[in-house]
């Protein structure tokens, strides 16, 4: 059986799933991600940073580890919000590109929408429509889709660009805290004349943010996607665990939380409370988190399209 590897170049991690395919279905062999924060220091200078590349390159090391073990046979990349808003995005590219011989696509921030979506929805109950929340680091995704239509949206806002440009303390304090609820509520919005939500509508969270929120839930000890895949998050407790969170410094989320992969000590705060307020402004009480995302979705659009 042929494998295949596909790499997300994200603002906060590096990640890869190596899998093969039968009978339209992905066969996943192994899934990983490295905390590596590509957009660290970029909302300000607008650069991806030396350090950056090098946690970045060093990740890619480690996956070709792997990569050789299994013996792949083809290799696809992509690149989001952290590569699309830096001016040397360019240079970090060809610099990744030329020590690992790989081809690194930049995709646009619909593109990104659209390949979450298919990836979240690989695997699950098709219903007559369905919305999605991916929070990342340098950006969010949300997208509509319904039987005949899809309505993707990105945003400039993800967890390491709301540490950095408002949400900067921790613990939190309340001015900051102000302001980056002002900042979502004036960036996201919901616009019911275009589509409606209703109890049939699939709600899904994906990536980081939601897959950590799911351990945490559960009580985990470490992180287990088979355990946090399809989970149920409620507002009430995403609500109860930010104001919990929100006095805690990185340190001590670290010591509280065992399964929080201690990378994400500085932007499971933010991510949280992007959560609780994108459920406020599409009026949602509960969602399932899934697993699979833009790296499901780059393999079902390369390998199985």
């Amino acid at each position: 059986m042929v494998n295949y590897a596909a790499f997300d170049f994200g603002s906060n991690s590096t990640r890869i799933l190596i899998a093969s395919a039968s009978n339209g279905k992905i066969n996943k062999i192994i899934k990983k991600n490295i905390v590596t924060k590509m957009a660290e220091g970029t909302s300000s200078s607008k650069s991806i940073s030396i350090e950056a590349t090098r946690r970045v390159c060093e990740a890619v090391e480690i996956f070709f580890e792997t990569i050789m073990a299994y013996e792949v046979e083809d290799i696809f990349a992509i690149g989001t919000s952290a590569m699309r808003d830096s001016v040397n995005a360019l240079e970090v590219k060809r610099a990744i590109e030329k020590d690992f011989d790989i081809n690194i696509e930049i995709i646009s921030g619909i593109d990104e929408a659209k390949l979450t979506l298919a990836g979240a929805l690989y695997g699950l109950d098709q219903r007559s429509s369905s919305i999605l929340f991916d929070i990342g680091g340098g950006s969010t995704e949300v997208v509509y889709s319904d039987n005949q239509n899809i309505f993707p949206r990105s945003y400039q806002l993800g967890v390491v660009r709301i540490t950095e440009e408002v949400l900067k303390s921790r613990p939190v304090v309340p001015t900051e805290e102000k302001k980056a609820i002002e900042l979502i509520g004036t960036l996201v919005s919901y616009n019911e004349d275009k589509y409606t939500i209703s109890d049939s509508t699939n709600v899904i969270g994906t990536a980081g943010t939601f897959t950590s929120l799911a351990a945490i839930s559960l009580g985990l000890d470490n992180h287990d996607s088979t355990k946090t895949h399809l989970h149920t998050l409620d507002k009430i407790w995403i609500e109860s665990f930010y104001y919990e969170l929100k006095d805690l410094n990185p340190e001590e989320i670290i010591n509280k939380y065992p399964s929080l992969d201690p990378g994400r000590a500085t932007t499971i705060t933010p991510g949280t409370l992007i959560a609780i307020q994108l459920m406020k402004i599409f009026k949602i009480n509960k969602l399932v988190v899934s697993e699979n995302d833009i790296l499901e979705g780059l393999f079902l659009n390369k390998v199985l399209n």
